[in-house]
């Protein structure tokens, strides 16, 4: 699984959570591991390539 896969199934994961109300501490967590993914994505080249 690829860097842009793992930020996508990330956000999904967070969205779900958000709207089933879980407690304000996993979803930071969830957000910190997709900004983690994300500055991983940015940090290879992967970006702003106009995909």
């Amino acid at each position: 699984m690829n860097k842009r896969d793992k930020i996508e199934m990330a956000r999904k994961i967070l969205n779900n959570a958000a709207n089933m109300n879980m407690s304000k501490e996993i979803l930071l967590k969830i957000s910190q591991k997709i900004d983690k993914y994300i500055v991983e994505y940015f940090r290879k080249g992967g970006g702003l390539k106009g995909d």
